[in-house]
């Protein structure tokens, strides 16, 4: 086997146990508030989209519309958004992050990257070169069907 190929195996499986690890990472970080990470990822969404309509969390998350108003409506019944017509549209839902889901998305994300931040010691280099690499490799495999 072409060395090139071993070494890209390698990688692509070095980077799935990085993502099976941070995922765990951030799941555990995401419990300790009584949330899922899907919940947390809808509320970084809401956070940075406030409001939102369901159609464009449910692109965020990318998952469907149906699925997305199940999640909204357990995330309403534990009190971490909400959601009311627009004033300008009554076609519109508007979906909004409560206080109590704001506190909950950003407790969650200041304890994941404080969990994370022994990967701050890695070189600035290494770092750059690979995301160079991975942009690379990632541009890639977009262009295959």
């Amino acid at each position: 086997m072409n060395e090139n190929v071993t070494q890209i195996k390698d990688l692509i499986f070095s980077l799935r146990s990085l993502r099976k690890e941070t995922r765990r990472i951030f799941a555990y970080q995401a419990k300790k508030q009584q949330l899922t990470e899907t919940w947390i990822i809808a509320l970084g969404a809401l956070t940075s989209k406030d409001p939102s309509s369901l159609e464009e969390l449910a692109q965020a998350l990318r998952l469907s519309n149906s699925t997305t108003s199940g999640i909204v409506d357990r995330m309403i019944a534990e009190g971490l958004v909400t959601k009311a017509r627009a004033e300008d549209n009554k076609r519109r839902i508007n979906i909004r992050p409560t206080q109590k889901g704001r506190q909950k998305y950003a407790a969650t994300y200041t304890d994941f990257w404080e969990k994370l931040a022994p990967l701050e010691t890695i070189e600035r280099a290494d770092l750059t070169n690979l995301l160079a690499t991975q942009a690379k490799l990632l541009a890639k495999l977009e262009r295959i069907n």
